[in-house]
C-alpha cells in the first residue's frame, strides 16, 4: 500500500475519486489486510477494496477480510468495496457475504467478462441482490439485456470454470495469468494447469507473467525425461 501514497495525494488534489485494490486478498491474513487497508485511507483513499484476484477467496475467508478492514477505516468515514473472481465459482456467494459484512462497493462485470473464469457477473448480482431485497439500483430486465443482447456477441470467448481456471482458485493463482498460461502450454506441448499449479507454488504475482516461459521449460524437459524414461523400461535403445 506504501507505494500508493503519493498516488492517492494528488489524486485528491484533483477532486477525483480514490480508490485502493488490495490485490490477491488471499496472500494476507485479515489483519494484515486491515493495516494495508489504513495505510491507504491516511493517504486519502476514500474506498479500500478487498480484491479476490486469484478467486481463491472461500466465504469466510472474504466476509472475515471485509470485516478486518471495515472495522479498521470504517470509523473514518472511508468506504469498503469488494472485488471477485469466479474461479472457484465463488464470486457471487463472496459478494453477498462481503455486504452482509458491510461492504458498500462490489465488484461486478457483464457476462463475467474479465480474467481467468471472469469477474463476478453483474447481471447475476443483480439478481441476486434483488431476490435478498436488497435494492441496488440496477434494472435487472436493462442489465439482463445488456448482457445477453449487447456485451456477448463482442465476447469471443466467454469466461469459463475449466480445469485451468479452477486450478488458478485453488493454487492462489493471479487471474491473468491464464491466457499467458495457455499460450505457452500451446507452444511448449505441455498442459495450462500444470504452469499455472507450478505458479501458485512459486508465489508469482501480477507482474512476473514472463517467469511462465521457465515454468513450461521446466516441464517440457520433465515430460522428455519421463519418456526416455520409458523408452528405457521397455528396453528400446
Amino acid at each position: 500500500a506504501d507505494v500508493s501514497i503519493q498516488h492517492f495525494g494528488e489524486a485528491r488534489k484533483l477532486g477525483m475519486e480514490t480508490v485502493g485494490f488490495l490485490m490477491l486478498s488471499h496472500k494476507a491474513s485479515p489483519a494484515k489486510l486491515a493495516e494495508q487497508a489504513r495505510i491507504m485511507v491516511d493517504a486519502g483513499a476514500q474506498c479500500v477494496y478487498v480484491v479476490d484476484s486469484a478467486g481463491a477467496l472461500v466465504l469466510s475467508d472474504a466476509q472475515e477480510r471485509v470485516q478486518a478492514v471495515i472495522d479498521e477505516i470504517g470509523p473514518d468515514g472511508a468506504q469498503v468495496g469488494f472485488h471477485g473472481h469466479q474461479n472457484l465459482s465463488l464470486g457471487i456467494a463472496n459478494s453477498v457475504l462481503a455486504y452482509q459484512a458491510g461492504a458498500k462497493q462490489i465488484d461486478g462485470a457483464l457476462c463475467a467478462l474479465g480474467a481467468g473464469a471472469g469477474n463476478s457477473p453483474t447481471e447475476v448480482l443483480a439478481a441476486t441482490f434483488e431476490r435478498m431485497g436488497i435494492k441496488t439500483g440496477v434494472d435487472l430486465g436493462e442489465v439482463l439485456s445488456a448482457a445477453e443482447d449487447v456485451v456477448r456477441p463482442f465476447i469471443p470467448r466467454l469466461p469459463w470454470m475449466d480445469r485451468a481456471s479452477i486450478t488458478q482458485g485453488y493454487a492462489g493463482v493471479y487471474s491473468s495469468f491464464l491466457l499467458h498460461a495457455e499460450r505457452a502450454a500451446a507452444r511448449y506441448d505441455v498442459p495450462a494447469h500444470a504452469i499455472l499449479q507450478k505458479v501458485g507454488e512459486y508465489g508469482y504475482v501480477g507482474g512476473q507473467e514472463d517467469m511462465i516461459i521457465d515454468i513450461a521449460l521446466e516441464l517440457q524437459q520433465e515430460k522428455e525425461r519421463m519418456a526416455l524414461g520409458d523408452l528405457a523400461a521397455a528396453g528400446v535403445r
